[in-house]
């Protein structure tokens, strides 16, 4: 048994999950840091809800943000990557399931049995280094997804006072 005691560290190891937010509250927090907005992912008859409720009072600067940042095509796109970046993260942290074969040679006067189990020895050398770059991938696309959303925050505050000052 204690032989085998090194296998516990790595079959925990292997267990990793996923997040509860997704990573999505990293990206809110540096949205809300940068703009005063937070982002998150919203269910289409939420954001419809909330649209309406916007478009239904004469438009504010805030609400243009608000607007852009829910009806934004790319930061959508975004937010699924990163989802998409914590699974790789997920997958990085696990090993291949083992396999089994098992065989039987027969000759006229033998049999032969051969049975194997077959561990992914790379992947578990491995999964250290993989686990670490998916960490930087993982990070990299947060930083990505919380850039979107200031760059659409941004551009919605830009094109609304250039509207009102080209009215006046």
């Amino acid at each position: 048994l204690r032989s085998l005691g090194w296998l516990l560290p790595l079959a925990l190891a292997g267990c990793a999950g996923f997040s509860a937010d997704g990573g999505v509250e990293r990206v809110s927090a540096l949205s809300k840091e940068r703009t005063g907005y937070p982002v998150k992912p919203v269910n289409p008859q939420a954001r419809e809800e909330r649209l309406s409720q916007l478009l239904s009072v004469p438009l504010t600067p805030d609400s243009a943000t608000e607007i852009a940042l829910l009806n934004n095509k790319r930061l959508q796109v975004a937010l699924a990557d990163l989802g998409i970046a914590e699974a790789d993260l997920v997958q990085a942290g696990r090993l291949r399931n083992p396999g089994f074969s098992f065989g039987r040679l027969s000759s006229s006067s033998d049999t032969e049995f051969e049975r194997a189990i077959l561990f992914d020895l790379t992947g578990l050398l491995t999964m250290p280094m993989r686990r670490a770059i998916e960490e930087r991938r993982f990070g990299q696309v947060q930083l990505q997804t919380a850039l979107q959303a200031v760059r659409t925050a941004t551009d919605a505050r830009r094109a609304y006072f250039q509207a009102v000052a080209s009215q006046q």
